[in-house]
């Protein structure tokens, strides 16, 4: 009991030793290097802003460039320079403060920023001149888009010039912290290293008297046979217990191998069938990927091959791609925003339009629409899903020609909208799983990825109740969607009036 109670002393002491020492060596360098990378990552920091500063500066001056080449030449490829400049000095501009400030330096971000709105307002007005061949208008425009410019330069320099005085004095300041902190941390760490090496040489050498006499013995078995085990030497202390449990330590590791050899071949298939199922999950995930569009590259993308369309006399296509690009931009910015009728059934224009050119024009629309109600307020993306359900489902399986018919009208408080086509038909049990915020045709629609459920759901959450729309099977042929819509009561007081 006391040679266990020695072994278990030594072997703690030891640990004790090395982790204090470890510890505390350790403890020491992470202080030094957080202090040190703190701070040199304040110094890294220190001109970030002028950098900022000077891109946004430069882009602007590419985007004077571009601007003043189109107009110069009208090339398609000087106006798409335009379009990526822009886009690159909007996602800059977002970098700057934007809200009231006591701090000289942000108030004059907010001047750049909104000045910056106003410029490019200007220079996209002057485009939009140059294309109608108004050239008292573009004219005006570009003098008035100079004299913006010009005056955003010197705010930027003026700005860039008030910072990098202001950050040439941190630098200053935070060098000297970080020479002071190196040096301080250096006389430290030696000193600590110091008294570690002195710690460390006494206590082993307290430790390795006993084991003087288990060294003779081992000396004589290493001229021996190495098949034999440890001698037992007793000592009346850890000694003792450090031989035998060299013996059984000896038959232990004999064993373990086997086990790990063992236990390593299960965990290689396992490995091995984990990183098959990753990089399937991986190719998915790519394939998902690739499929994707930046909206902002589909959108200049489009826009530029209806000005190519335009330019080479093709209006069909021209107009269709208009059509198209408008579709997916309100796509992009309106499926979780509110919007109004106006804007709403706009995109059922350009929707049927688009699916006319598909179909060879064999989609007839009509529409009846109350416009005292265009300004009324509903969720974004609910009229297109619900008509492209009626064409996908309904007049696309059918033979002859389809119709569509939208109706809008108030009664009280609320707007209703009717929409009917002739097509197949509805099942009342599909009507009926639809209404309960069920798919009823598995996936949703192809265009959008908007599905019946989902338009039931967020007029649900909009409106906060649950009877937001009926669907029936008209005796006609086809079926007849009715969304009921609420107004505000400014809206209903408005038209009341106009009654």
């Amino acid at each position: 009991m006391g040679a266990m109670q020695k072994e278990t002393s030594i072997r703690v002491k030891l640990i004790r030793i090395f982790a204090i020492v470890a510890a505390a060596i350790f403890i020491i360098n992470m202080g030094i290097l957080t202090v040190q990378n703190r701070t040199v990552s304040q110094i890294d920091q220190v001109y970030a802003s002028n950098i900022e500063l000077n891109e946004l500066s430069e882009t602007l001056s590419r985007l004077e460039t571009s601007l003043y080449r189109y107009l110069a030449t009208k090339s398609s490829d000087e106006l798409e320079n335009y379009y990526t400049y822009e886009q690159e000095y909007r996602d800059m501009l977002e970098q700057l403060n934007r809200n009231a400030a006591d701090s000289p330096g942000l108030l004059a971000e907010k001047n750049i920023y909104y000045m910056s709105q106003s410029y490019l307002e200007a220079a996209n007005e002057t485009i939009e001149d140059k294309r109608a061949r108004n050239i008292s208008g573009y004219k005006e425009g570009y003098a008035c888009s100079q004299k913006i410019s010009r005056y955003l330069q010197d705010s930027i320099n003026s700005l860039n010039n008030t910072v990098f005085q202001e950050n040439s004095r941190n630098y200053l300041r935070l060098r000297n912290i970080l020479d002071q902190a190196t040096t301080l941390s250096f006389l430290l760490l030696l000193a600590v290293m110091a008294g570690a090496l002195m710690w460390i040489a006494v206590k082993i050498r307290s430790f390795t008297r006993p084991l003087a006499e288990l060294a003779d013995v081992a000396n004589l078995i290493a001229r021996g046979d190495m098949a034999v085990d440890f001698p037992v030497v007793e000592t009346n202390d850890e000694i003792t217990t450090v031989a035998k449990a060299c013996n059984k330590m000896m038959e232990s590791i004999r064993r373990y191998i086997q086990e790990t050899k063992e236990n390593y071949e299960r965990e290689s298939q396992l490995i091995e069938n984990e990183l098959i199922m990753k990089n399937d999950l991986k190719e998915a995930q790519l394939k998902y990927l690739q499929a994707q569009i930046d909206p902002h590259f589909l959108f200049n993308s489009l826009n530029a091959g209806a000005q190519l369309a335009m330019m080479e006399g093709a209006e069909r296509a021209c107009l269709y791609i208009e059509n198209l690009a408008d579709f997916f931009r309100y796509n992009v910015r309106k499926m979780e925003e509110s919007t109004t009728l106006r804007e709403e059934t706009e995109l059922i224009d350009h929707y049927i339009y688009i699916m006319n050119v598909r179909f060879s024009g064999e989609i007839h629309y009509y529409k009846q629409i109350d416009e005292r109600l265009w300004d009324v307020r509903m969720p974004g993306m609910i009229l297109q899903p619900i008509i492209e359900n009626s064409v996908k489902h309904g007049i696309s399986g059918m033979e002859g020609e389809g119709e569509i018919r939208l109706s809008i009208y108030g009664e009280g408080d609320l707007v209703n909208i009717r929409i009917q086509d002739n097509g197949t038909g509805i099942e009342p049990e599909t009507a009926e799983r639809i209404m309960r915020g069920e798919r009823a045709h598995g996936e949703g629609s192809i265009s959008t990825g908007i599905g019946m459920d989902n338009v039931i759901s967020r007029l649900r959450r909009y409106y906060d109740r649950e009877h937001v729309l009926d669907i029936r099977r008209r005796e006609t042929g086809g079926t007849e969607i009715i969304l009921y819509i609420t107004r505000e009561k400014g809206d209903a007081d408005d038209q009341n009036t106009d009654m």
